[in-house]
């Protein structure tokens, strides 16, 4: 059994100065995964590519994998696992996951250290403080999370069939909203996925399509201005949904002005205050 490790990782924080920086280091129906970083402790969610593909685009968006501190897990989905394992073992950090989760059943050939989450109980590595909170999807024990660095504020909602309550609270109080948009529903009930995996998909452990993407950010922002500052739209299908189809779905039924990315399938996204800054990949 993996060693455990504390809820607090002490890391040295850095000046106040320093800046937040993240990216989506890759979104999708094949691979996804996020990078967040204040000074020199940096956290990834999930890591659904191999080891040396995650470490090569987290330096291509200007990231040091060194300050890595922790790598946090979504759920046990291959997209979002399938690196994860490796990636611990190569950096030497934790991975945290939901404490019902049993290591050995989905990480066989073991990780560094594993760092048991409840939801809604938050836990700070360096000066980044994590908050996880339960998503709706058909993998055990799943859940998004909200993230607090110096100034800054970040929501992942992914993976998820509903958007519950305590979604629409996190996103008001975040600066930054990474929200799925996995499928159109015409493209869905139309293509060419079996009729059990189209039920999946369209029920309530299942995805979020364009229309409930829209449907959320306009109920958030009828009732009050939240402080989002930007929106990326991450996890669109490969079969079942298109950047196009989704900007277009955006320009018809999205209500409030909001800065947006639709992140295409692989793509690494940077906020435009960081393009540039890394190595060319």
């Amino acid at each position: 059994m993996p060693d455990r490790v504390q809820p607090v990782i002490s890391a040295a924080r850095p000046q106040e100065t320093e800046a937040v920086r993240y990216a989506v280091l890759g979104s999708g129906s094949s691979a996804n995964a996020y990078i967040f970083q204040y000074g020199d402790t940096a956290v990834a969610v999930d890591n659904g590519f191999s080891c040396k593909e995650f470490l090569r685009r987290a330096v291509a968006a200007g990231f040091d994998p060194g300050a890595l501190k922790i790598i946090l897990l979504t759920h046990v989905h291959g997209d979002h696992l399938r690196g994860v394992s490796t990636l611990s073992r190569a950096l030497k950090i934790p991975v945290a996951l939901h404490r019902d989760l049993p290591v050995p059943r989905f990480f066989p050939k073991g990780v560094h250290s594993s760092l048991p989450l409840t939801p809604e109980e938050p836990v700070t590595v360096g000066a980044v403080t994590i908050l996880p909170f339960l998503s709706s999807h058909d993998a055990p024990c799943s859940m998004n999370y909200h993230l607090r660095l110096p100034g800054r504020s970040f929501t992942i909602i992914t993976d998820t069939g509903v958007i519950l309550p305590r979604m629409y609270e996190l996103a008001r109080q975040s600066n930054v909203l990474f929200l799925e948009a996995n499928y159109s529903k015409t493209m869905l009930l139309n293509g060419p996925y079996p009729e059990d995996i189209k039920q999946r998909i369209l029920s309530e452990q299942g995805h979020l399509s364009n229309d409930d993407a829209v449907h959320f950010l306009n109920d958030l922002y009828s009732c009050d201005e939240p402080d989002l500052e930007m929106v990326y739209f991450c996890h669109l299908s490969d079969t079942n949904n298109a950047p196009e189809v989704l900007k277009e779905h955006l320009r018809l039924h999205l209500v409030p002005d909001l800065h947006i990315r639709v992140c295409e399938k692989g793509e690494l996204c940077l906020p435009p205050c960081q393009e540039g800054v890394g190595r060319s990949s």
